[in-house]
């Protein structure tokens, strides 16, 4: 695992502590947004208990994921940094609570805490790391981008923190709306995985079975 990845995970307690008592806590239930894209951005979100997403939502009612996080974490950092608007939008995956700082607030700690502002600049880097990663596998077929992900997810975008469960807990539709395609082709072809042996499935959860086999469908 590279470095970058590591350092997303370690979000220490002190951190977290000093996180959740510069702003107010609020609460989300699962579809509703937190922030919306190209709004003006007011503040950082700490996510302290659940799963969020951010997704990029287009002028045809489709969105594409970007990323899923899960907590603890951060999101919104962008918009802080630069002063611009929302690049894309939160969405609560399940029931989550987060800790909204205001811009301002957010911005006077950051910039005199330069190993907070550190791990900032890692949590930007490795999303954009991610979103590269998503944008080199558009010319491939859905079977080799859903390999793909499978094997790579930390790298894809889906930040779980999972080191030592081998299942990945994502949705059909979360999949799709990943490498842009629709639940009902994500299901069918994870049947196809299951039924060579590559995957085994439960409810709401992926395990991989076959690291080589799935290599092999990901590089057709």
């Amino acid at each position: 695992m590279l470095a970058i990845y590591t350092k997303y995970y370690n979000l220490d307690d002190h951190t977290k502590e000093l996180l959740a008592h510069l702003g107010t806590p609020r609460e989300y239930k699962p579809g509703e947004f937190i922030y919306h894209q190209d709004e003006p951005a007011s503040g950082l979100v700490y996510l302290e208990e659940g799963r969020i997403k951010n997704l990029a939502l287009y002028p045809d009612g489709t969105e594409k994921a970007l990323c899923i996080l899960e907590a603890p974490s951060i999101t919104g950092e962008t918009a802080v940094i630069d002063g611009g608007t929302s690049i894309c939008s939160a969405m609560a995956v399940t029931r989550v609570r987060i800790v909204f700082i205001p811009r301002e607030k957010a911005q006077e700690l950051l910039y005199s805490n330069p190993n907070l502002m550190m791990l900032i600049l890692n949590y930007m880097a490795l999303k954009m790391r991610s979103m590269q990663m998503q944008a080199q596998e558009i010319v491939s077929n859905t079977p080799q981008r859903l390999a793909y992900l499978l094997l790579n997810y930390k790298k894809y975008g889906i930040f779980v923190h999972n080191e030592h469960d081998p299942r990945l807990y994502i949705k059909h539709d979360e999949l799709a709306s990943f490498i842009g395609t629709t639940r009902p082709k994500i299901t069918e072809h994870l049947n196809v995985f299951m039924a060579k042996g590559l995957i085994e499935k439960g409810r709401g959860y992926i395990v991989i079975k076959d690291t080589e086999g799935l290599k092999k469908i990901s590089k057709l």
